[in-house]
């Protein structure tokens, strides 16, 4: 989220270097499901994990920065401990998720999602009402996601799934005046990502640990968000913003990673992630 300073009558919107500081609540969902081979078949879902209301508190800060007339650099870093969510773990022995053979509901008290990002970009317009910046650049978004057991069921039980979606990014922004020091900023970015995550299933001695199977896939993120911004100061504003994502992979690869050194491989049949955010924050600026 990167915003502005004062937005007075006669100066522009963008200015040369902005800092965001933001904070609020953020709640996710992840899942993904295995075939029983490599074609996606026999059956074309055997397994498939579900993280559901994973929340926690997300600190963010955001840089942006004119270099040479307008151009611009922008980078960024948040992150969110992870307090409360459900995972459901479910098997199945036949094709459309039909006969299921295990079926458990878990928790995930901890853990964390963070993500950094980093770009150029060009001020197409720039003035006291309305300003357009597209920009490109890289990011990295990991999830650190967990499975445990609150009831004491299964004391032991500390499973991991972590993950990351890494690639490049390209990304619009516009700002508009809604009334003197008021203004609406809305931005989407779509990211084309490589994804790649690593488990383990902590309780199960035939698999390997601390890496008991990975998933290695192609995909794609999209984030859209909205924020209003107030100026109390010309260098100082307060924010309040709500951001949107869905990320999600094709089919991929699983890879299971016995005790015995034997690695078994199959169909990952996709990763998807949606969930939003709420935020509030300050705005700091410089016009010179």
């Amino acid at each position: 989220m990167l915003c502005i300073g004062r937005i007075g009558y006669g100066q522009d919107i963008e200015k040369k270097l902005q800092l965001t500081l933001s904070a609020g609540p953020q709640q996710d969902n992840l899942h993904w499901s295995i075939a029983g081979n490599t074609s996606g078949q026999s059956p074309n879902v055997l397994s498939e994990l579900k993280w559901q209301n994973v929340k926690g508190t997300n600190y963010a800060a955001g840089l942006q920065a004119k270099v040479w007339h307008k151009i611009i650099v922008l980078g960024g870093y948040s992150r969110t401990a992870v307090k409360s969510g459900s995972v459901s773990d479910i098997d199945y022995s036949a094709d459309n998720r039909s006969q299921p053979t295990y079926n458990q509901n878990f928790n995930d008290n901890k853990g964390y999602t963070s993500a950094w990002y980093a770009g150029a970009g060009y001020i197409v317009f720039n003035n006291d009402r309305f300003s357009l910046v597209p920009s490109a650049g890289y990011s990295n978004n990991k999830q650190s996601l967990y499975i445990t057991d609150a009831t004491g069921r299964f004391p032991d039980l500390n499973s991991f799934y972590n993950v990351q979606w890494k690639g490049a990014f390209i990304k619009i922004k516009s700002s508009v005046k809604i009334w003197r020091e008021l203004k609406a900023i809305a931005d989407a970015t779509y990211n084309q990502v490589n994804y790649n995550a690593q488990g383990d299933w902590n309780l199960i001695n035939e698999f390997m640990h601390p890496v008991s199977y990975s998933h290695v896939a192609k995909g794609y993120g999209v984030n859209a968000g909205a924020n209003l911004v107030y100026n109390v100061t010309p260098n100082l504003g307060v924010s309040f913003g709500y951001t949107y994502f869905n990320w999600q992979t094709g089919n991929g690869t699983d890879r299971l990673y016995l005790s015995s050194g034997q690695v078994d491989k199959t169909q990952l049949n996709g990763v998807y992630r949606n969930g939003h955010l709420f935020s509030g924050g300050i705005v700091l600026s410089l016009d010179k």
